[in-house]
């Protein structure tokens, strides 16, 4: 034993003064900015954003905690449902494990692998199958003189943490869809109430309009039109009682639920009185989860081509063994001592492997350029989607004001329009038509208040904003 534990001492001693050659670090990848030039070549990145006006703000007021400024505990419920129970968040996990274990894999190579072999053969009559017989026990390592492992161990990092910076994108994108589907469930279900109270009105000029004809005042023709609109408006009134079904089932889908249409949400539209601060950081955009996904995979393909330049060099492993042999059948020489013991060193060094090594080199060479531009894709679909839900608010709150003052207005043309037919200085067709011009601007108004929702929502993810 005294023996066994002088060569694993040997070994070790060795192994740690090789770390000090071995230890040399790696070649880093360049910083956003470098990547940034890198990738585009057509343009600058501004410092401001286009749709933004000018001046300081706080940007926390975007990228905090949007889900708690809707102060709605039903909605913040469903969120955190979906986050546990989804099942395209429940994959990206398990991947987020399966990247872990290859780091683990990719570290393991910088360790020493220590083994153990062992043998015991019977000689029964007249079989010679003993052979040798005893255990032996081996330690190697290889030493990472030109970088190879460190960068295949740096890449897998870089993997893991593009996925969870992807999970992370992941958990935000199914909140906002939550989000986006929980207000538009209740935007449909005010339709359909607005739709049942055009019936009830709709109802009352088909009242109307036959006891105009019963008292000889009215025509016909008044009342085969207020009949026809009140079919419609039933018949409008069934397809959104569809759509608030399908709607209830698509968000059911993204709890993770059986799609019953049992969801419960919220009879008002939440109300939005903040404004979107001015001045809002360009940079704060670096902070969004899929870029930082973006710029880890464009690492990680920095790494793999140190990795395979480093493969066209020589592979330097330490080797150390210890055991016991002994044989039925073989006569070992007299010199042969137990317990044996070694320790050494092996050289692999590639000469010619049909250009494979080099084209290796290439590959990886073109799969880093690739992620440079798919960082650059990312990037520019981020500033996209920045640019776009910041002129939709904008643009959004200029609609809520003209159509509140179009739905004001069409009331009291609608109103003016009843009185009217009740004194008989009108007919049925244009009370029917002012009806439906207000009902139209209503259903308007409605669709602008959810989209201001949506699109609040949409900026905040834009902007990579926690929850």
């Amino acid at each position: 034993m005294r023996a066994f534990y002088s060569v694993i001492k040997s070994f070790f001693i060795l192994a740690i003064a090789s770390a000090g050659i071995a230890g040399c670090a790696v070649k880093a990848p360049p910083a956003s900015e470098e990547l940034q030039e890198q990738a585009f070549t057509n343009f600058i990145l501004p410092s401001t954003w286009q749709q933004s006006s000018a001046g300081q703000s706080d940007s926390t007021q975007l990228t905090g905690n949007w889900l708690s400024s809707f102060n709605d505990p039903k909605l913040d419920s469903l969120v955190a449902e979906a986050l546990i129970y989804n099942y395209d968040l429940k994959i990206s996990c398990l991947r987020i494990d399966q990247s872990m274990d290859y780091v683990k894999v990719a570290q393991a190579a910088l360790r020493p692998a220590i083994s153990i072999f062992g043998r015991e053969n019977t000689k029964l009559g007249g079989d010679l199958g003993g052979g040798l017989n005893g255990a032996v026990f081996s330690a190697s390592w290889e030493l990472d003189l030109w970088g190879r492992l460190r960068n295949a161990r740096n890449a897998a990092e870089a993997n893991l943490l593009a996925l969870e910076s992807e999970v992370s994108f992941a958990h935000l994108s199914i909140a906002a869809m939550i989000s986006r589907s929980y207000y538009l469930a209740t935007e449909i279900y005010l339709e359909a109430e607005l739709a049942r109270e055009m019936i009830r009105i709709s109802q009352m000029m088909v009242d109307v309009s036959t006891k105009r004809l019963e008292i000889g005042i009215g025509t016909e023709i008044d009342l085969v039109v207020a009949q026809a609109n009140l079919n419609n408006l039933k018949d409008g009134l069934l397809q959104l009682e569809l759509a608030y079904a399908n709607q209830l089932r698509a968000m059911e889908i993204l709890l993770g639920r059986y799609p019953a249409a049992e969801v419960q949400v919220n009879s008002e539209l939440m109300e939005i009185s903040t404004v979107i601060p001015a001045g809002i950081p360009f940079q704060i955009l670096e902070r969004r989860p899929d870029v930082l996904a973006a710029q880890q995979r464009f690492n990680a393909s920095f790494y793999l081509v140190g990795e395979a330049k480093a493969a066209r060099l020589p592979r330097l492993s330490l080797t150390a063994g210890f055991g016991a042999i002994n044989s039925q059948v073989i006569t070992l020489r007299p010199d042969f001592s137990n317990p044996i013991r070694n320790f050494g060193g092996e050289l692999v060094a590639p000469i010619y492997q049909g250009g494979a090594l080099k084209a290796n080199v290439e590959i990886r060479n073109s799969q880093q350029k690739e992620a440079a531009e798919g960082y650059g894709r990312t990037v520019l679909n981020a500033i996209g989607d920045v640019e776009n839900a910041l002129d939709a608010v904008q643009t959004v709150d200029s609609r809520e004001e003209f159509l509140a003052a179009a739905v004001t207005s069409n009331q009291k043309a609608f109103e003016l329009q009843q009185q009217l037919f009740e004194v008989g200085k009108t007919d049925m067709r244009d009370v029917i038509r002012q009806q439906m011009d207000l009902f139209s601007t209503q259903i308007s108004l409605l669709r602008v208040r959810g989209e201001k929702i949506t699109q609040r929502i949409n900026l905040y993810l834009a902007l990579g904003g926690n929850m």
